[in-house]
């Protein structure tokens, strides 16, 4: 090589070296380039997430795990005592997180008669109105009161007979 060639060869070497050097003058410049790259990544992945999850591909928010809410049917509050489909219903009402639960369910596990049995949770905050430090029978709601286990018979609107002492109900669901 001669000289000519070699001083061209440096030359375009350094013309190279400030091109370089122009595009990455200093570190703010490869920070930016990083901030962009990384943004780009990351929304090609919300995008990629978003599709999945509302095609139904992934099912993180779905129940499939969880137990399903289940409404029982046979519960009652207070306030809805005397509006049954049937005309002629009975309502046991207890605490439903005593420890008498248990003995409860027991003793109603095979009700199957006439008329239909309701349950009335007397731990429930709905019905806080209507526990008292005694046991008041009455069709009219704003004067019922329970003080324990109690077993109503109704008829339309009226309440035709009742049992508040937990040997009386005991015994009718044994003759049953």
């Amino acid at each position: 090589m001669n000289k000519k060639q070699i001083i061209k060869e440096q030359k375009r070497l350094k013309q190279e070296r400030k091109e370089v050097e122009t595009l990455f003058k200093d570190d703010k410049d490869v920070l930016k380039v990083f901030k962009i790259a990384l943004g780009v990544i990351l929304f090609i992945g919300a995008v990629f997430v978003f599709i999945n999850i509302f095609n139904g591909n992934w099912d993180i928010f779905t129940s499939k795990n969880k137990k399903a809410t289940e409404i029982d049917s046979h519960m009652v509050m207070v306030g809805n005592l005397f509006n049954r489909e049937e005309d002629e219903y009975m309502v046991l009402a207890y605490d439903m997180k005593s420890e008498d639960t248990s003995f409860y369910g027991a003793l109603i596990a095979n009700y199957e008669s006439k008329p239909n049995l309701y349950y009335l949770d007397l731990s429930s905050g709905f019905n806080d109105n209507f526990i008292g430090d005694k046991t008041v029978v009455s069709s009219d709601l704003n004067k019922l009161k329970f003080a324990g286990p109690t077993l109503l018979f109704i008829k339309g609107d009226k309440i035709t007979k009742s049992y508040t002492k937990e040997a009386d109900i005991v015994n009718y669901f044994v003759k049953k």
